[in-house]
């Protein structure tokens, strides 16, 4: 039975046992075979195998919370290190498709690669960050739009920090807080938020779901209908 075949039949527990000890000989400079590590990632992408997946984040999550540490845009961010661990794990999972994976020839190209997905995602929080302190304060001298009001545009003054500030507190939980910033202040797109919150979402259709439930709950408030301007 060639060595493939062999590792093939290998179960993800065993394949788990294995990684790690081969791991560790690697950090100790002793001789060790990646192969094991390199069938976990392979089952997790091309079988779609969850319990691979699992593991892999359970076996690489120190090094790449040190990467995270690591990162000169880290400090920045304000966030704890397991944010941004989950968040390239997530994004790892969510661009590495079957065919892809093919281009990656052994563990240190899939490693090397996870590292790009630490950097995209400390990168890309500060990015937006700094994307929302652009909007300065709304001047209250501005003249008030003809428009007629409704609860996304409202939502879309989020910008408003003091807007924010309502709205943050009135926010019943990270869910929440997560969608409605995500969507109205850094205005991304419900697949682009699942995508750097999958530690929080199951499904993309789940952020829809918070949505509605805000909106519709902001419905019902009637300091927001005031600010829709429907209260009488």
């Amino acid at each position: 039975m060639s060595e493939e075949i062999k590792l093939q039949h290998m179960s993800v527990t065993d394949l788990a046992d294995k990684c790690a000890q081969e791991t560790e000989n690697y950090f100790h400079q002793q001789i060790h075979d990646s192969s094991y590590c390199f069938e976990l990632f392979r089952r997790a992408v091309q079988e779609q195998n969850q319990g691979a997946w699992d593991i892999i984040c359970v076996q690489y999550q120190p090094l790449v919370s040190g990467w995270v540490k690591q990162h000169r845009g880290f400090e920045t961010t304000g966030e704890e290190i397991q944010y941004f661990v989950n968040g390239a794990f997530g994004k790892i999972a969510a661009t590495l498709s079957p065919v892809k994976f093919d281009g990656f020839p052994n563990i240190g190209s899939l490693l090397r690669y996870l590292k790009m997905c630490v950097h995209s995602v400390i990168v890309d929080y500060n990015r937006m960050v700094d994307q929302v302190n652009l909007y300065p304060l709304e001047d209250a001298s501005e003249e008030p739009s003809n428009e007629p009001a409704t609860e996304d545009q409202a939502l879309d003054r989020s910008h408003d920090q003091a807007m924010w500030n309502w709205i943050n507190s009135w926010l019943e939980d990270e869910k929440e807080r997560r969608v409605i910033y995500g969507l109205f202040v850094l205005a991304l797109k419900p697949q682009e938020l699942y995508e750097h919150s999958q530690n929080l979402f199951r499904e993309v259709d789940e952020i829809y779901r918070v949505k509605q439930n805000v909106i519709a709950r902001l419905r019902r408030d009637p300091e927001f209908r005031k600010l829709l301007g429907d209260d009488d």
